[in-house]
């Protein structure tokens, strides 16, 4: 399976200017939205088959989430990935508070997801967020899961399951944690705020 976008990004991530922002809907109603796109994350770390995320542009906030919830990463030359959700006054809700540590460490983790900033491409293979580097990543993806399919299914998604287990056991908890979180997050003032001015910078672009 290959994921990928179209146009200038492969995910700008959801709209925080409207169907997130803190007074669309009541706080039910913004559980409600923050678990369905962590089903996201559910349905590609739960595929029997690999998934190969080709990013050939900006993966930003939950864009970078769904990315890095593949089981390959392939980035083209203008891959930019960023995750500006703390930034802002929200918080990240697809479960990378819980992969991203066990993929670049703690100390990395914490820097990206604390400052919001860009990670260009060759960082990002350097540190561990991409698999390779590709000039045509699209390309280079369905190569791979071409390559991919022709190998036993049922190695190949126990295999898959094995590692996701050990590695992220404990997801649904990380999962439900980053609900709590941005639950939390969403009921202040200062997010409110937060959104305000993030909405006046984008009309001023």
């Amino acid at each position: 399976m290959v994921v990928q976008g179209a146009g200038r990004a492969f995910c700008a991530g959801e709209d925080l200017t409207e169907t997130l922002a803190p007074e669309t809907g009541s706080a039910d109603e913004l559980r409600v939205a923050f678990d369905q796109l962590q089903d996201i994350t559910r349905l590609m770390t739960g595929a029997a088959c690999p998934v190969v995320a080709a990013v050939h542009g900006y993966a930003i906030g939950g864009g970078a989430e769904i990315a890095l919830a593949a089981d390959f990463v392939i980035a083209g030359p203008r891959a930019k990935m960023k995750f500006p959700e703390s930034v802002i006054g929200h918080a990240p809700t697809g479960g990378i508070t819980g992969r991203l540590p066990l993929m670049v460490g703690v100390l990395r983790a914490k820097d990206l997801l604390l400052t919001g900033r860009w990670v260009e491409p060759a960082e990002g293979l350097t540190i561990g967020l991409y698999t390779e580097l590709a000039d045509d990543p699209q390309a280079r993806a369905c190569e791979l899961a071409r390559s991919l399919a022709g190998n036993p299914r049922r190695s190949q998604s126990s295999v898959k399951r094995a590692v996701e287990l050990a590695a992220h056991a404990g997801q649904e908890l990380n999962l439900r944690m980053e609900v709590d979180m941005a639950s939390y997050c969403f009921e202040s003032a200062e997010t409110e705020q937060s959104f305000a001015d993030f909405r006046a910078r984008e009309r001023t672009r």
